[in-house]
């Protein structure tokens, strides 16, 4: 069981937290709790995440060829 889920993640965990860090900082402005620019902010942190995480897997698929 646990394999199959290790499985399902495998390169996909990262874009799953940036997804539920957007979502909370989403509900947190729709509640009030910070400001758009906290939005924007926590916005560009999670495509920082993914995109640093793409960069890495294409120079690691590279080398090994």
């Amino acid at each position: 069981m646990m394999e199959k889920i290790r499985e399902f993640l495998k390169g996909k965990k990262t874009y799953l937290t940036a997804a539920i860090g957007l979502l909370s900082a989403l509900a947190a402005w729709a509640d009030g709790q910070i400001t758009a620019t906290g939005l924007l902010a926590s916005a560009w942190a999670a495509a920082q995440a993914c995109f640093l995480r793409a960069g890495l897997a294409n120079e690691i698929a590279k080398s090994q060829d």
